[in-house]
């Protein structure tokens, strides 16, 4: 598979209700992971917000852009992503999208890898198996260094057959190809076109 192509959005819409018991606690990942392109805020991925604190919380919590207020993780909104998968503690960020598929809106999973030890997450393949059998649209993501990507790739077809047979070894196999592939190649700096605000791979 090539890591090149782009992901889908994350823009508003109806999404799950959040899983009980689960708050971001110390985990501030997405205040660090994700291109941030609101109005109000425009930051690359990679690059810490200025508004998080040392202690990792938010200096501007009450005050925070739509896109922080409205963002949960896919840790947060689907049960079936274990808890062990928190990403300050896995290094898995998983989150929903959304892409057109035949001119209607259709949710997708998005696993982003922000280091190598998160290949070992527990809980990693069984998230993945169960992305897949859902019948979306699942994409992979390995992080760069601040400010860039080594790009994403779309995986739920190449990852059918193993998670039909129930090869958990086939899965991670194909992910840690996934993963040495991506490194292998150009990290590329993410840019928001301020015309836009829409984040590109330069």
């Amino acid at each position: 598979m090539t890591l090149s192509g782009p992901l889908p959005s994350i823009t508003p819409g109806p999404a799950p209700p959040l899983v009980p018991g689960r708050e971001c606690g110390d985990c501030n990942v997405c205040c660090i992971a994700l291109t941030i392109d609101d109005p109000a805020l425009r930051k690359v991925q990679g690059v810490r917000c200025a508004n998080a604190r040392p202690d990792n919380r938010c200096a501007i919590y009450a005050a925070r852009p739509g896109t922080c207020r409205t963002f949960h993780c896919g840790w947060r909104q689907l049960k079936w992503v274990r808890g062990s998968l928190r990403p300050d503690l896995s290094g898995v960020l998983v989150r929903l999208g959304r892409m057109v598929v035949a001119g209607a809106p259709v949710l997708s999973v998005i696993f982003t890898l922000l280091h190598e030890a998160a290949l070992q997450a527990d809980g990693l393949a069984e998230a993945l198996a169960t992305a897949v059998t859902t019948g979306r649209p699942v994409f992979l993501e390995v992080a760069g260094k601040p400010g860039h990507t080594y790009g994403a790739a779309r995986i739920d077809e190449v990852l059918a057959l193993p998670v039909q047979l129930r090869d958990k070894a086939a899965v991670l196999d194909l992910l840690r190809q996934a993963w040495a592939e991506g490194r292998a190649g150009r990290a590329r700096p993410v840019v928001i076109n301020q015309g836009t605000g829409r984040p590109t791979m330069g």
